[in-house]
């Protein structure tokens, strides 16, 4: 099912994470315990046609060795790639919305076509949206059944990386 134009024009873009906040029984989890770390940074782009990719990753230096380089090189330790994993999210496949209002609804990533943690590959994300400020801030919702938490993260859409100047 399409979902209603206006709703596409306002998500499609690129959205950098403001805050990202995980709940376990009601009570705020600290954000040093959680894969992403404390601050973590994070894009999230949603097309005018139907896809979306999210990229979320810990800030923390003690996190995301130095040492390693892309591509990588023989002399690369896997733990230091292991951890660079364990401390980012990172996914991508089509995106459905069930709008309920004007700035309420339901996002749905998914079925995802890539994700950096294999088991995600194929599963359907479903994330309850509500838009703030204009439509230039976004909160997802969601929850992680097996983990038993529920998080919220805003996002704030991003301005164009360059100026168009086009002439005839």
């Amino acid at each position: 099912m399409t979902p209603p134009l206006a709703i596409v024009q306002i998500l499609s873009g690129t959205w950098s994470l403001i805050n990202n906040t995980s709940l376990r029984n009601g009570t705020i989890l600290p954000g040093y315990s959680l894969p992403t770390g404390a601050n973590p940074a994070g894009l999230i782009h949603y097309s005018a046609t139907g896809y979306m990719s999210a990229n979320i990753m810990d800030t923390n230096a003690t996190n995301r060795p130095t040492r390693i380089s892309w591509p990588p090189k023989d002399t690369d330790s896997d733990s230091d790639w292991a951890l660079v994993g364990r401390h980012a999210m990172s996914y991508s496949g089509p995106y459905s919305v069930e709008v309920w209002n004007e700035t309420h609804g339901t996002l749905t990533h998914g079925p995802l076509v890539y994700a950096a943690t294999p088991s995600m590959v194929g599963t359907n994300q479903k994330r309850n949206y509500t838009l703030y400020e204009d439509g230039d801030v976004l909160k997802l919702n969601f929850h992680n059944y097996t983990a038993k938490t529920e998080g919220t993260l805003f996002w704030r859409r991003l301005a164009p990386s360059w100026e168009h100047s086009y002439s005839e």
